[in-house]
Order: C-alpha cells, then structure tokens, then sequence
C-alpha cells in the first residue's frame, strides 16, 4: 500500500499537469493500473485510438519502476518496412544484407536491463510475430546473419490501435504471442470520452507552446472554449495539441478565438440535408448533453459556460428531455 501510494505522489507531481492530464475519471483509473503494476516486470498491452498517448503511459511506466534509470527504447513497428523491421529489432552483423556495411545492435539489445516499447505491434507480420515470440519466452534471440545467441533482460511494453482479438480470428496475428503479450492490459480512452480532459489539457498546451513560440497568450475565449468541447476530436490529444499550436501560431491576440480553432473543421457527412428546425434541434440537444457531460451533472456550471440563466437552462433540458442527474455519477 505504502508503495503504491509512493508511485502515485510519483505520477502526481512528474505526469498530473506535465505530461499525462487525468482529471477524468477514466484516466484517473488508468493511472491506478500504472501505479500498481510499475513496480514488476510483467509485460503491458496498451490498446488505444491512434494520438490517446500510449507512448507517453509507456513512458510513465517505465520512470516509475525499478528500471528507471536504464534504457527506454520505443519501436514504431508500423513505420519500418518488413524487410528493415527484424534488423531493427534484433540488430545485424556486417554483410548480413545488402547495404549492411557494419554490424548493428537492434532495439532488444538497446534496452537491455531497461524496457522496450513496441507500438503498433498488430502490423507485425506473422513471420516476425514468431520470433518476437520466442524472445519473449526465452529472453534470447540471434541477430540478422549471426549465430551468436544473444541474451536480455527486458520489460516489455506493447500497444496497438487494432482489436488484437479480431486480428488472431482473421489469422493475422499468432494466438499464441496474443496471450504472450496480453498480461496486463490497459485500455486508454479516446478523448471524446474523456471531455473533462480538454481545458486542463487546453492550459498544458498553452503553457508549451508559450515557451516554444516565445509568447504570452493568457487562455481562450468562451466560445473557443465551447467549440473545443463540442468536437469529437477523431484524432484524439495528438489533434487537440495540433489544433492549439495552430491557432498560437496564428493568433496576435492576449486569447485565443474561435477564428483559428478548428478553421477546417469538416461538415458532416451526410448524404440529406434536414430541414432547418431539426437540424438547430439536433444540435442544441448534442450542445447540451457535451456540457451536462463536461460539468459531470453541475447544471450551475454548465448554464454558465453556456452562457444561459439556470432557470433557461433548465428549459432547455425540459424541452430536449434531459435529465442532469444522469450525468452525474460517471460523467
């Protein structure tokens, strides 16, 4: 108990507001996972939407375990070529393939004593899964054109975007690594799940992109704010960072406006247009169950933000049938 809670004032003070936002309660529950598994060297499967920040739990896991002090190594598998992909991971000697000029150590050998972090390993292809496979059985592994077997000492951390189980179904990815990999699984939300997130994760941004950009915008507007809350953000915290550098880089304003929020933001693909009426009566109601489900049920603070008296408010709710109690126990 005493360690977990050492962890937790770890995370707290390094990750809370510098690198890992979690005011949701879903995070919140992913950074209790963190806390009680950094310590030992079991092997953590991250599954995720592209841009939720698996690399950055990685990380976290990684600082706040007994290997803090040795190598973090991160493997895109995704972006290497197949061909490439197995000399990256395990290394090779001179000769080995053409353009191989000298012998190379591969990630493995890299991180060894510390921890390895492969993403994207669902497009790993199956002759590569078997022998990742065996490195994660035996600890050993030989290098492209060596027969010199090589031994490390690893903590494996892998993450993917895919649903790794309809994957083993369709034949693409070994049953046998799934269940190799699948010990501790942490699953991180995608942001529209997380809304609460948005405006600490707003001020994080904020703050970098001050000290980047050498500039002194002091927050956004409220109907920046609201524009902010109302998208779905498909591309998760990466595009929500992209979205407030954009804007810093454009704004010569103290506060950032909803001009250069979300500019090319796309209209919905739809193949009817709706009459006007129910169109205004869609979004109003989507407007307020997005603010019910940032304020967690806090009618007060949603009629604020909204920019509405809390007796309007509550017609508002009346009229689209909505009620703010259900709001509130998870958010």
């Amino acid at each position: 108990k005493n360690e977990i809670q050492r962890l937790k004032s770890f995370l707290e003070e390094e990750y809370d507001f510098g690198n890992i936002v979690a005011r949701s309660e879903k995070m919140q529950g992913v950074l209790e996972i963190v806390t009680r598994i950094a310590g030992n060297d079991s092997t953590v499967f991250i599954q995720g939407e592209s841009g939720t920040g698996k690399e950055l739990i990685a990380k976290a896991i990684h600082i706040a375990s007994h290997r803090k002090d040795k190598p973090f190594i991160a493997l895109n598998c995704a972006a290497i070529p197949e061909t490439l992909l197995e000399s990256k991971l395990f290394g090779h000697e001179r000769g080995a393939f053409t353009g191989a000029t000298q012998s190379a150590r591969g990630s493995f050998t890299q991180a060894h004593t510390g921890t390895i972090f492969l993403d994207e390993i669902g497009d790993m292809s199956l002759t590569i899964q078997a022998k990742v496979l065996r490195v994660l059985q035996e600890r050993q592994f030989y290098p492209v054109g060596s027969e010199k077997l090589m031994e490390v000492d690893v903590r494996v951390i892998v993450a993917t975007n895919k649903d790794l189980e309809e994957e083993v179904k369709k034949g693409l990815f070994r049953n046998d690594l799934y269940y190799r990999i699948h010990v501790i699984p942490i699953q991180l939300p995608p942001l529209r799940e997380r809304k609460e997130d948005i405006q600490p994760l707003v001020e994080h941004f904020l703050k970098k992109f001050n000290q980047n950009m050498k500039k002194e915008i002091k927050g956004v507007t409220t109907e920046a704010m609201k524009k902010l809350l109302l998208h779905d953000w498909p591309g998760n915290v990466r595009e929500l960072e992209n979205t407030i550098e954009f804007a810093m880089a454009m704004t010569q304003l103290d506060y950032l406006t909803e001009d250069y929020v979300l500019q090319s933001q796309p209209l919905p693909a739809d193949d009817t247009l709706k009459p006007l009426k129910d169109a205004k009566n869609a979004f109003e109601r989507s407007y307020l169950i997005g603010l019910l489900q940032v304020c967690k049920g806090n009618v007060s603070e949603a009629a604020e933000l909204a920019g509405k008296y809390r007796a309007d408010f509550y017609t508002l709710l009346s009229k689209h049938n909505l009620n703010a109690a259900d709001f509130r126990s998870s958010g």
